[in-house]
């Protein structure tokens, strides 16, 4: 048993459909988070095509270099799944019938009333000397010259499965001592990224053995904070003290929540606090806004109803903005957002109504009005706020950044 510290792997993806950019690496995601959760590292992170001889290649160059490896893809039944068979060229092991499995499978398609054919057969095959894992998913294990080697399907909710069930059990069991790691995320609204980072320079995060990180996302800046101890309680104590020094020096009020808090969390949070219920008029985000509030569980707490206005019409038999505030100041424009959140507010019978109008593009701009320019407002019974911005990107950027804009509004609102 392995009672070296550091416990450091090697991830390998496969895929022509990751790797032509097709589809994105969200396993190589998943995995690289599941591990650090674990103490566990991973030094590279390598994604190759459906070809067998680089796929065996990149496999012992893992496995030369690292105490454990995850494969990911390539274990199904078609003639482009190739890693079972780039296992057997890479150490020289032959593919053997896994007998239980055998049987297993042939059965299930018996009592499915489907066929046997080779394809499903190809499934049994498995490199000598490995386990299977998993039943009703492609996936086994095989130690090579002490490197665990964890073989998942592509398949993400299979890959999780395994992960969850099979892999991280194994890996602590093998590597009982390793590190610690806390990893903290704090999301704050209505920063600079270059802002963030002069802030930062005053923290003293080498007193605290603290890893500090800043980025950019989606209209948020996400400041990361990393400790790693053998005890638990001082990384702990390390996390939360660089994040009272950072917090300290960014502003508490500027900080919405933690990584997994996003503002649609955040936000109905604190509706439920005040007893308030809201309701959305879209045009240019086409229901961005309801859709991401009531992508939380309980939202119908909270959320009475959303409508998207896209036409001038719209706008004024359903919401009431009156005919002559769009001829005189244009759909997209500050006083028609602000009659669109009144309105759907009142139609809605709600304490608080959100409204958004804008030109996502590409076409649709002009000299005064470029692509880019959306109106936002929130309204209450009291109190409104309206906002202008200016977004650049694509239309799907643009229909993005609005429909966090007017999150951030609301939460400006609420915060009150």
């Amino acid at each position: 048993m392995n009672t070296s510290t550091e416990v450091v792997g090697s991830l390998l993806t496969i895929g022509d459909e990751i790797l032509q950019g097709d589809i994105p690496n969200g396993n190589a995601h998943h995995i690289a988070l599941k591990l650090r959760e674990k103490g566990f590292q991973l030094q590279h992170i390598f994604t190759v095509g459906d070809r067998e001889e680089v796929i065996a290649e990149m496999l012992l160059h893992c496995m030369k270099r690292s105490r454990f490896v995850i494969v990911s893809g390539g274990l199904g039944p078609t003639e482009d799944d190739r890693t079972n068979a780039a296992v057997s060229r890479a150490l020289g092991l032959p593919l053997l019938h896994d007998s239980q499995y055998l049987g297993w499978l042939k059965d299930r398609f018996s009592n499915r009333g489907r066929p046997w054919t080779r394809e499903a057969e190809k499934l049994t095959e498995l490199p000598q000397g490995a386990v299977k894992i998993g039943r009703e998913m492609a996936g086994h294990f095989l130690e090579h010259e002490n490197v665990p080697c964890y073989f998942l399907p592509g398949v993400p909710h299979e890959m999780k499965d395994l992960m969850a069930r099979f892999v991280l059990p194994h890996l602590e069991k093998k590597f009982p001592r390793r590190p610690y790691h806390v990893k903290r995320v704090l999301r704050f609204q209505d920063v600079f990224e270059s802002e963030v980072g002069h802030e930062l320079k005053q923290v003293d995060v080498d007193a605290w053995n603290l890893d500090v990180g800043y980025y950019p996302q989606v209209r948020e800046v996400w400041v990361s904070l990393s400790a790693s101890s053998h005890d638990p309680a001082e990384a702990l104590m390390r996390v939360n003290e660089g994040e009272r020094k950072v917090l300290e020096r960014l502003g508490r009020h500027k900080m919405s929540g933690y990584g997994d808090d996003p503002l649609e969390k955040v936000v109905g949070r604190q509706l439920l606090q005040k007893n308030w219920k809201m309701a959305a008029a879209e045009s240019c985000t086409g229901g961005l806004v309801a859709q991401r509030i009531t992508s939380v569980s309980g939202s119908s707490g909270y959320f009475d109803r959303g409508f998207v206005t896209y036409s001038n019409e719209a706008k004024k038999t359903l919401l009431g903005v009156p005919g002559e505030l769009l001829e005189v100041h244009g759909a997209v424009s500050g006083p028609v957002a602000l009659a669109m959140a009144q309105g759907v507010r009142e139609k809605a019978g709600v304490d608080i109504g959100v409204g958004i109008t804008g030109i996502a593009g590409p076409t649709g701009g002009s000299a005064e009005k470029p692509v880019g320019t959306v109106f936002m407002a929130c309204a209450t019974a009291d109190d409104s706020r309206v906002e202008k911005h200016l977004f650049q990107g694509d239309r799907e950027t643009i229909r993005q950044f609005a429909g966090q804009a007017a999150l951030q509004l609301l939460w400006r609102m609420l915060c009150r």
